[in-house]
């Protein structure tokens, strides 16, 4: 690949950074942040939770709030996301706070295109500890790479995703 490719990929890639910034200044349903994988996870989730809870405020926690990140107000739920890329190779999810309800994990693949989605609402899994790292996200298309046994993922719910979306 040349260098003259590359920084034709970055060009792009900064373009979209750019208008995607744009749009997370302007419109509600996509938090503020510069994680734009976890950014694009959230936005996905709270047209599920819109859907699922189609009476309900849903409303964003700020960035100091660590244990979730979406409020739904008519069901009182507080909801963490956690996304994971295609593109890591752990398929690592980053640390899970306890306060929350809901813990919503999306699988999404190298095109940002959400491919698996886990609702978890027992969090006992996390026994007296109040924070976990170092957990790994299942593989929604390879049936080997479970994910951490100890957070009880399910089944992929992907449809409701995307019937969502």
């Amino acid at each position: 690949m040349s260098h003259f490719e590359i920084r034709c990929a970055i060009k792009q890639y900064a373009e979209a950074y750019e208008r995607l910034q744009k749009l997370q200044e302007a419109e509600p349903s996509i938090p503020e942040g510069d994680q734009k994988t976890g950014s694009i996870g959230e936005f996905y989730a709270y047209l599920y939770l819109s859907n699922t809870f189609p009476d309900s405020e849903l409303t964003y926690g700020t960035h100091s709030e660590k244990g979730w990140d979406i409020h739904v107000s008519g069901a009182d739920l507080k909801v963490q996301v956690k996304t994971v890329s295609a593109y890591s190779k752990t398929r690592t999810i980053s640390p899970l706070h306890r306060d929350w309800d809901v813990l919503l994990i999306i699988f999404v693949n190298k095109a940002l295109q959400p491919e698996g989605f886990w609702v978890i609402e027992d969090n006992h899994f996390f026994g007296d500890k109040s924070l976990l790292t170092s957990k790994k996200c299942r593989h929604p298309t390879n049936p080997k790479q479970l994910g951490s046994k100890d957070i009880p993922f399910g089944e992929n719910r992907i449809e409701e995703l995307l019937q969502a979306l």
